[in-house]
């Protein structure tokens, strides 16, 4: 079974996700019949981009593809997934959360192709060389996907359900998170007329460290050093924005008890 059985794609949804995607067939030359979004605008927009078809009817749906790619929010998936009525073609979705049997009365054969990436509309590399998890609901469609997957990443993973999910929870923690952090520093620099490349060499830093085998090694600061004086003067200092001296203090908290409940230092 090659990855020649999948040519012939659609695209359900016209956001960021659904962009990177289509961008990241056609670099390797997969063809896109259609895309379909509620949005005249947008989806028009992205199909004339990767010069495909456009419908905002799921009825008008086209039957000559080889996959169908569900690219929409979460909460929308089985809304969706139950106004599609395919046979054998292959339709996934891409959530790192949503159950894979919202897709089970639309097809046979149904999977799920699962990036831990953040993704922008102007994100030029799309999926290209970025990990990609996969799940399906049978043996064969599994090794389909698989091949499909390796058409444009080197990075491939067999996951269950369960596995998925941690693996998005702890996308949550080392990106969302950290870019809230960042936005954090960033408002308090900017406030004070500082620039914000000022913490270029930290921020450099700490991403290498997480190659390390053993990341809270690494870990620097008054927390877990325990130096309650800083702890608190920083604490104090924070008064005036309450939501970030509680932010602070749950962090330093979790650094302290993360330490003494694990024997890494």
């Amino acid at each position: 079974m090659s990855n020649s059985q999948i040519r012939k794609v659609v695209l359900i949804g016209a956001g960021n996700l659904a962009t990177n995607f289509a961008f990241t067939l056609k670099k390797r030359d997969f063809s896109i019949l259609q895309v379909y979004n509620r949005n005249l605008r947008s989806g028009k927009k992205l199909a004339e981009k990767v010069s495909a078809s456009y419908t905002g009817d799921l009825s008008e749906l086209t039957n000559d593809a080889d996959l169908y790619a569900l690219a929409v929010s979460d909460s929308a998936i089985r809304d969706v997934a139950e106004k599609i009525h395919l046979d054998k073609q292959l339709l996934i979705h891409f959530s790192g959360t949503a159950e894979l049997d919202l897709l089970e009365g639309a097809s046979r054969n149904y999977g799920i192709l699962y990036a831990p990436q953040t993704f922008i509309k102007n994100n030029t590399a799309g999926f290209l060389g970025i990990p990609i998890c996969f799940e399906a609901n049978n043996r064969e469609t599994e090794i389909k996907l698989e091949q499909f997957a390796r058409s444009f990443s080197d990075k491939i993973l067999h996951i269950n359900s369960y596995q998925r999910k941690i693996i998005h929870l702890s996308a949550i923690f080392a990106g969302n998170f950290t870019n809230f952090m960042y936005s954090i520093a960033q408002d308090m620099l900017t406030e004070n007329n500082l620039p914000m490349d000022i913490l270029e060499p930290i921020i450099k830093k700490t991403s290498s460290n997480s190659r390390c085998e053993n990341i809270f090694r690494q870990q620097t600061g008054p927390a877990i050093r325990e130096d309650h004086t800083i702890l608190n003067s920083h604490l104090e200092f924070l008064s005036y924005r309450q939501e970030l001296r509680e932010v602070y203090r749950i962090l330093s908290e979790s650094i302290i008890k993360y330490k003494h409940n694990n024997d890494k230092l």
